[in-house]
């Protein structure tokens, strides 16, 4: 893999510098890293981002969640409570084109690096605070992570078999989330200023996009006064639209449309459901959907699961095997999109994840490894935006502020 920082792409020229941790802030720093933006990662002395230690016994030290969220990067360590170390960053926020941060809200005005601070030294400048409930707000200096804003936020009260037992998605959804439109609003608002030379502060809470997610469940009972509930792979709207056992393995099946209800019907070999009243609409087939069910598992149990998935995908049908992590690795639409790529991680061959998008005339690049130890970079970051030579360098490190 090269080591040619920033890899190709449309964000090329664009610098981003980066007070992040956790996964709130990286996964939208990496998503303009695989764009091309020339991100540098700011990380604490020692440990460095302390997902960093998020491990486990049968892992051999590395962190899952760092690695999933660093690729394209560049490392750099100052230390944030040496004048030098703070210096330093006003030093590069001065070259940078947008500056993304996920401290606690007033975390950065305490370090002097708050935005109306910068902004004397770069009025271009995009600057973009993530936080879990906003910078504003009697919840803004409350602790926000994944977990808590899925409940905070209602996702935990609409997930799950059923209102008993709420269930967290099985990733960072919140944070990803999150972390997608921070990348989006940065992007926007660096074109902004380069069609109108002005910077912008931009404040992205957790809570205000797992609310605007929220919107159909808030929709819903707006209308119906209905408070929504967890039902498990269904859908509140329509039905057969859930997982399904069958004899080999689970599947979801969602129908849409009372014509593929029709096709549906015929294909699984029971046309006689489209007769019956009960079956005859979706709001009918919702509000009998147990008895639906009880036609349908049965049925189902005498399918193998990849055919039935291949015969309903063939007549046009929305389904889908339920895959796990192993399935996912061999998947054939990713391996023939090229979508994972080879890492070699501390003497290990993993599969790793690629930006989720293709583009003409912008080839996949080839992942720059998250940095193996905190600060890796510094000297190429110092070189590249501060112009600093060995000199400058030394004295830096002399200072402490490189940590």
């Amino acid at each position: 893999m090269s080591d040619q920082y920033p890899v190709p792409g449309p964000l090329n020229g664009v610098k981003v510098i980066a007070f992040e941790h956790a996964w709130a802030a990286p996964y939208g720093t990496m998503m303009l890293a695989d764009m091309g933006a020339d991100v540098v990662k700011i990380e604490p002395p020692g440990l460095g981002d302390h997902v960093r230690a998020w491990t486990r016994n049968d892992l051999g030290g590395q962190s899952p969640h760092f690695l999933a969220v660093n690729r394209n990067k560049r490392s750099l360590v100052l230390d944030l409570k040496n004048p030098a170390g703070v210096e330093t960053a006003r030093t590069l926020i001065a070259e940078a084109d947008a500056l993304v941060e996920n401290f606690s809200p007033g975390t950065m005005a305490k370090l002097g690096l708050d935005y109306e601070t910068v902004r004397a030294i770069n009025p271009e400048l995009v600057y973009c605070s993530v936080s879990g409930f906003g910078e504003t707000g009697p919840y803004s200096h409350r602790r926000a992570y994944d977990l808590l804003i899925q409940a905070e936020g209602g996702i935990l009260s609409v997930t799950g078999a059923d209102e008993h037992t709420p269930a967290k998605v099985g990733t960072a959804v919140v944070d990803i989330l999150t972390a997608m439109v921070a990348a989006f609003s940065v992007a926007s608002a660096v074109r902004g200023k380069e069609a109108h030379g002005a910077g912008r502060y931009i404040d992205v809470s957790m809570l205000d996009v797992t609310a605007s997610v929220m919107a159909f469940n808030i929709f819903s009972y707006g209308i119906s006064g209905v408070m929504p509930k967890p039902i498990g792979t269904a859908h509140p709207l329509l039905a057969p639209y859930e997982v399904y056992e069958t004899g080999t393995h689970p599947v979801a099946i969602a129908i849409l449309t009372e014509a593929h209800w029709a096709t549906f019907c015929t294909l699984i070999g029971k046309p006689e459901l489209c007769a019956q009243d009960e079956f005859a609409t979706a709001p009918q087939r919702v509000a009998n959907r147990e008895l639906l069910n009880e036609r349908l598992r049965p049925v189902f149990a005498e399918w193998d699961g990849t055919k039935l998935v291949d015969t309903l995908a063939e007549a046009g049908l929305a389904c889908a095997n339920v895959n796990d992590v192993a399935a996912i690795l061999r998947h054939p639409q990713l391996a023939e999109r090229g979508f994972f790529t080879d890492w070699q991680v501390a003497g290990q061959q993993l599969k790793a994840p690629g930006a989720p998008w293709r583009m003409t005339d912008a080839p996949q690049p080839e992942d720059r490894l998250p940095a193996q130890a905190p600060g890796m970079h510094a000297e190429s970051v110092l070189r590249d935006w501060a112009g600093a030579d060995d000199e400058a360098i030394g004295k830096l490190r002399a200072d402490g502020a490189l940590g």
